[in-house]
């Protein structure tokens, strides 16, 4: 990705960035891991890496949001997601949907579609816009700082890394099991009440 930023430098940054998460398959998140790296070496600005991916990323999540909006429901459909399991993934939404925006962002997959879901089972804007601002600086911070602090100290930054690891391992493995638990379909218990002694006919 090096030659693309050499040649293009700030702008294709802020296109990749965005049109991913407007759920449009371009390599934003490798091409600002590749800018963070070009920081450390002097070629690119820290600040200007920052302020461009932030802006960008909100733009592409709020642009995958308003495609959701306008017509994402049916393009899930179309797509092989059942209606019932749209249902549950609404229910979900409402309940943890803040959460997921959030930390969706450090995942592929999730980062480019959590927009275009949101959306289409119209989770409100203001929530979603604030859950974004928030995951987004997170993730840009995370990726394009932590990788100028690794180039500039590896060694602290890996024993740092080990140290963390199996914690974030468990948190990880914690969240994963409790989507998937309030995903799955509930089984009815059946009615153990007493029921009153049918009338009898004159």
């Amino acid at each position: 990705m090096t030659p693309w930023l050499q040649a293009y430098g700030y702008p294709i940054l802020a296109v990749s960035v965005a049109l991913e998460g407007a759920a449009i398959p371009l390599p934003g998140g490798i091409l600002m891991a590749a800018a963070a790296i070009l920081a450390a070496h002097g070629e690119l600005s820290l600040a200007g890496v920052l302020l461009t991916c932030w802006p960008a990323a909100v733009a592409g999540d709020n642009l995958g949001y308003w495609f959701g909006r306008s017509g994402g429901r049916r393009l899930l459909l179309r797509g092989g997601v059942r209606r019932q399991r749209l249902v549950r993934l609404q229910r979900f939404f409402r309940r943890f949907g803040g959460w997921l925006i959030v930390f969706g962002r450090f995942f592929d997959g999730t980062r480019q579609l959590d927009g275009l879901v949101a959306g289409s089972i119209r989770m409100p804007w203001r929530r979603f816009f604030i859950a974004d601002l928030i995951g987004t600086s997170l993730w840009v911070f995370t990726w394009v700082v932590g990788l100028y602090a690794f180039d500039q100290h590896p060694r602290l930054i890996h024993r740092t890394i080990l140290h963390l690891n199996p914690w974030i391992a468990t948190l990880a493995a914690a969240a994963l099991a409790l989507a998937i638990w309030r995903l799955l379909p509930r089984r009815k218990r059946p009615d153990t009440r007493p029921r009153p002694p049918a009338e009898q006919a004159d």
